[in-house]
């Protein structure tokens, strides 16, 4: 089986350079069945999901870089040599160096080269038509009654002006992908070469077996998948994609001003899509033609889109603890009791998290995704149904810690009968709503002379 950059690099011969099957088999000493067999597939997707262990040097690499950042405004005799920066592991973050000195020198050594190695430079002097630029843009949006910090994804299109937006929680691989793979969906077509930055491309890189900074695997399935070349621009030169960065501003002004309301982000990326349509209605600076006739004369330079879906998601493991939950990323998530001590499998998407059985064959819950550390996401109906199996041992489970004061004060009064009733009535209550709900109404209860299960189901 050949890698993705082979398959890539026989796909570019064929679409982007005009080779003939018997020309690329000659360059790629492949056989024609092989070359046949690339040439026409057209889904690139990763059927064998391998999930992602988390790696004990993952925590560390933050504090070298944030180390090695700070270096460069140093004498270049007083900066952090790699023995310096294990023994300052070791005095200030013993909790989290789990791994040997030569693995410390090896993490400083890459990160070395990504602060101070300036990367393969690219130049944009001209922007030909079929070409994309794509950056990320903050706003703030109202959630569930409170204001919160949402992103906007942009691919502009510097020919015509065209702009399309969508919304995420974050400015992950996932939601950039995610995103990306949406506007292609939406405008039916795919850009034959897109820009990044250096800050949205860092998510996108590898290291080769000889340590040289590559375009990671994953990514590169993802542009094979879609027919779009990756380009990247020089460090440090906002110029050079001006174009989309002008749109991030105008589309936060013309389309997040008054804060929107986000009841599902989903939908409102829809909408949000609609409304950059209507957008590209007006008159361009320059060409003083409407920017959706000059896009709809750029989508000739540009392939239509693979409409075999590519799955963007990241997979990892997990071990359920003894709570019957999972930690992802310093935020909590809820599995259920049964699963305590087993290990299962995250689907990790732009906005949700998704928990598999080990074997992929079983969802188990969902969860939208947090970003907030120590935040927690918890399904208290997936920890009812067992807590009513085995009554007296809530008290010495996890699950009981989790819920509301006011409901742990109230399940203790009760006994083993009224024990049961209570948790049905929590269960009808959190199918209608929420835990915060649930407290609000226990304490609705108290106000009047009953306070039993049946009194709180009439509340």
């Amino acid at each position: 089986m050949l890698t993705i950059t082979q398959v890539n690099y026989i796909r570019e011969l064929f679409f982007l350079e005009g080779k003939t099957y018997s020309e690329i088999i000659k360059m790629t000493e492949k056989n024609y069945r092989t070359v046949k067999k690339y040439i026409e597939m057209d889904d690139f997707n990763q059927h064998c999901h391998k999930a992602k262990r988390p790696n004990k040097s993952d925590a560390l690499r933050p504090i070298i870089r944030k180390w090695l950042t700070e270096d460069k405004s140093r004498h270049h005799k007083q900066r952090h040599t790699a023995k310096r920066i294990y023994d300052r592991l070791k005095e200030e973050h013993p909790d989290i160096l789990k791994v040997s000195d030569r693995t410390v020198r090896n993490i400083v050594r890459e990160e070395k080269r990504k602060v101070f190695a300036s990367d393969d430079a690219y130049l944009l002097l001209d922007h030909p038509g079929g070409e994309a630029q794509v950056d990320f843009g903050s706003f703030e949006a109202f959630e569930n009654g409170s204001i919160g910090r949402f992103h906007h994804l942009i691919l502009s299109f510097p020919k015509s002006n065209a702009g399309f937006a969508v919304a995420a929680r974050s400015e992950t691989r996932e939601a950039l992908l995610e995103g990306l793979a949406t506007i292609f969906n939406f405008i039916g077509y795919v850009p034959s070469s897109i820009w990044f930055d250096q800050m949205s491309s860092a998510a996108l890189k590898a290291k080769d077996e000889k340590g040289r900074v590559k375009v990671a695997d994953f990514i590169t399935r993802f542009s094979t998948h879609y027919g779009f070349t990756i380009k990247f621009c020089n460090p440090a030169s906002g110029n050079e994609k001006g174009n989309v960065e002008n749109k991030v501003g105008t589309i936060r002004r013309n389309l997040f001003v008054p804060e929107p309301t986000i009841l599902d982000i989903k939908a409102f990326n829809t909408m949000l899509l609609e409304k950059c349509l209507k957008r590209n209605k007006e008159i361009h600076y320059r060409f003083k033609e409407p920017i959706e006739k000059l896009f709809e004369e750029e989508k000739s330079l540009m392939a239509p889109v693979n409409k075999v879906p590519f799955d963007t998601a990241k997979y990892e493991t997990r071990k359920v603890n003894k709570y019957g939950l999972i930690h992802y990323l310093a935020c909590c998530y809820s599995v259920s009791p049964k699963y305590v001590g087993q290990s299962v499998v995250l689907k990790v998407m732009a906005n949700e998290i998704e928990i598999f059985s080990k074997d992929l064959s079983q969802r188990i819950t969902h969860h939208q995704r947090l970003f907030e550390k120590g935040s927690e996401s918890i399904n208290y109906i997936d920890f009812i149904d067992i807590i009513k199996i085995r009554p007296n041992a809530l008290k010495y489970s996890g699950i009981y810690s989790l819920l509301p004061d006011s409901w742990q004060t109230y399940l203790h009064s009760l006994n083993r009968d009224c024990l049961k009733k209570a948790f049905d009535v929590l269960k009808v209550i959190l199918l209608e709503d929420d835990m915060g709900y649930a407290d609000k109404v226990l304490r609705e209860t108290k106000k009047h002379d009953s306070i039993s299960p049946e009194a709180i189901a009439v509340t």
